[in-house]
């Protein structure tokens, strides 16, 4: 029996087979039809993100928002991931620029987030696994973590 990952690999194999032929009108309909329930839950997802966003306010002064963070509350200084949640926050409205300001690693934040939840949604536990236990997915989590203190050094210090 196949697991997740093999049939995450055949259907990528079957993607670059039916992209590599000449389109015909079936083959290109198979492979749209593999891919509908990606994509719709790509559009639903989304859609909810975005009215999500829109509801959250962002106004750090009022009292619906409040700070949990142990780092502020210890140093009185903004921790280094000080704005992160609006940020992503502003990327789902749209506002990219707001976004970067709030907090640079915000995008990204958001991109590898909304990816994830994609990737689990669609593909299983089994390839969601897979996916955490690579050895590059450990390597670009800490290079992640060291850039967000090496911008806050900067940030801070300079």
């Amino acid at each position: 029996m196949q697991n997740m990952w093999d049939q995450l690999q055949n259907q990528l194999e079957k993607f670059l087979i039916l992209e590599a032929e000449p389109v015909s009108g079936s083959a290109s309909n198979s492979m749209f039809r593999s891919f509908l329930p990606l994509i719709f839950s790509s559009i639903v997802f989304l859609l909810i993100t975005i009215a999500i966003s829109f509801l959250l306010p962002l106004d750090s002064e009022s009292e619906h928002w409040f700070t949990i963070c142990w780092w502020k509350h210890l140093t009185g200084w903004d921790c280094p991931g000080c704005g992160l949640t609006r940020s992503v926050i502003c990327f789902f409205r749209g506002d990219f620029s707001q976004s970067w300001e709030y907090h640079p690693f915000g995008i990204p934040v958001s991109i590898l987030g909304f990816s994830g939840l994609i990737v689990r949604w669609n593909f299983g536990k089994q390839v969601w696994r897979k996916i955490l236990e690579n050895r590059f997915t450990e390597f670009f989590a800490y290079l992640g973590v060291i850039s967000i203190f090496v911008w806050y050094y900067i940030k801070h210090f300079y």
